[in-house]
């Protein structure tokens, strides 16, 4: 008899949240209605929120209330919490014209065409995933993503030519302006640019890796500064001055161009001296450059006779 009328206390719940959104076991209705007290609608709330990922629990006046999640829920939330919806939202037309093809005449457009003259966007992320083709592998990149399945992928860089065979794709990346997909393998980890696949294949019998496996390289992910970070390699820490011209962006309060980026001091020049991490040179080598001459490496040498190097190979085809 108590277990008919748990599992009718459970299904009565689960069908009261599609119209309240939000229980508390604290509601005298509820615990009125349910013949129960406090703590037993807690415990059936918990076990509901064990089976359905949607319901979650939030603190509501120092006390719990389950809220079923869903997507137009979220969508409502974000609409009215950020302050540049039209920033996001034009963005992300500027990207890809399409996106939004259905909602021209919706909120959305409404809420951005205010601002439409405001912002101006130079760098598109989905440059590279506009053309049929590209979409087309995008899409399979991210379901092999999902679902953890392994894939086929003939790559074509430059003069470099390969067909991953059975390849595990972990992670799409946005960084330097463009998409990579960070892959395992043989249990090597790699950087594939999107724009250099020619051709993904999914197997007629699909295999799935276990999801355990991708810990190490998960973690390692937050710590990538660029596509040439390398992967299980130890770190070395450069030590670089920024002279007077452009030592303001490197003080201590300014956005940082690499995650590693830390700020020492300011020299009495008007100077600023800072350190950076590396797995290899061309970790941060173009990232110097890009500075010239303007970015000076004080340490260590072997950088600096790198950096040389590279300098004086640019000078002699010149």
């Amino acid at each position: 008899m108590a277990l008919n009328k748990k599992t009718t206390a459970l299904f009565k719940l689960m069908e009261l949240f599609l119209t309240k959104k939000e229980i508390s076991p604290y509601d005298e209705v509820i615990t009125n209605e349910f013949g129960c007290n406090r703590k037993t609608i807690e415990r059936y709330l918990k076990e509901i929120e064990s089976l359905y990922s949607h319901i979650i629990t939030i603190k509501r006046d120092r006390k719990n209330v389950w809220k079923l999640i869903t997507v137009s829920a979220i969508f409502e939330e974000f609409i009215k919490n950020s302050e540049e919806i039209s920033q996001l939202f034009l963005m992300a037309q500027e990207f890809d014209p399409y996106i939004f093809k259905e909602l021209e005449k919706g909120t959305l457009s409404k809420i951005a065409k205010n601002d439409e003259n405001i912002f101006l966007f130079k760098n598109s992320i989905m440059e590279e995933v506009q053309s049929k083709e590209a979409k087309a592998r995008f899409k399979s990149i991210k379901e092999a993503i999902r679902n953890h399945e392994y894939r086929d992928i003939k790559y074509i860089n430059g003069g470099f030519k390969k067909i991953f065979t059975d390849i595990k794709p972990i992670k799409l990346v946005f960084m330097d302006n463009n998409w990579y997909v960070a892959v395992v393998d043989n249990g090597r980890f790699l950087f594939l640019r999107m724009s250099f696949i020619e051709e993904i294949k999914k197997r007629a019998s699909q295999r799935h890796f276990q999801t355990k496996e991708l810990k190490p390289y998960i973690e390692f992910l937050l710590t990538v500064q660029n596509s040439m970070t390398l992967y299980g390699q130890k770190r070395q820490k450069a030590t670089i001055k920024a002279l007077p011209p452009i030592a303001k962006y490197f003080e201590a309060d300014m956005k940082k161009f690499l995650n590693s980026q830390t700020f020492i001091k300011k020299d009495e020049d008007g100077s600023v001296i800072f350190t950076v991490e590396y797995t290899q040179e061309l970790e941060i080598l173009p990232f110097i450059q890009k500075w010239l001459p303007h970015l000076v490496i004080v340490a260590p040498q072997e950088l600096q006779e790198a950096f040389k190097k590279k300098l004086q190979e640019a000078l002699k085809i010149m």
